[in-house]
């Protein structure tokens, strides 16, 4: 089958705007939260660790989902972990930008750090109960993590 140059013309400005238009949208919603680079960085990690928890629960509490991806999950988890004090361990405050940090991380950076090391092991040990396979091992270490993130979350997270 053969196109006039019409209809070639048409056809690849659809399909552009099919691809561009919302990589153009993403982008124009990104530069409207003005984070400044080291808030994206922090927000960024953060994500990678909210991701696993949101493929977790309906595994471990919903009975759905590919509980055969559970200790994969449950390593991006621990490896992210692994991450999150270094990407706070430059002092933000007074940087202009969008941050959901709290100011109180940098004056209190020993209990700060300290929750961050607790959150650190905990998801290693959950990620070590996910290769058991026992749900009564990997819930209660999963509600250890949770309990973890609700509390540095009530304490140091802005909103």
């Amino acid at each position: 089958m053969k196109f006039s140059k019409v209809a070639t013309a048409v056809l690849i400005t659809a399909m552009a705007g099919g691809v561009i238009g919302p990589v153009a949208a993403h982008g124009d919603s990104e530069e409207k939260e003005k984070r400044f680079f080291e808030s994206q960085y922090r927000h960024d990690v953060m994500e990678h660790f909210s991701y696993s928890m949101k493929k977790l629960i309906p595994i471990l509490f919903k009975n759905a989902g590919h509980k055969d991806h559970l200790p994969e999950i449950a390593n991006i988890m621990a490896s992210t972990a692994k991450m999150s004090k270094s990407s706070f361990k430059k002092d933000t405050r007074g940087m202009e930008g969008r941050t959901e940090s709290k100011d109180n991380i940098w004056e209190n950076w020993s209990d700060f750090s300290a929750r961050m090391d607790k959150l650190e092991a905990d998801t290693a040990a959950f990620s070590e109960a996910t290769k058991s396979g026992d749900m009564a091992v990997i819930v209660p270490a999963f509600k250890k993590v949770g309990s973890n993130c609700k509390s540095c979350h009530d304490e140091y997270k802005k909103g």
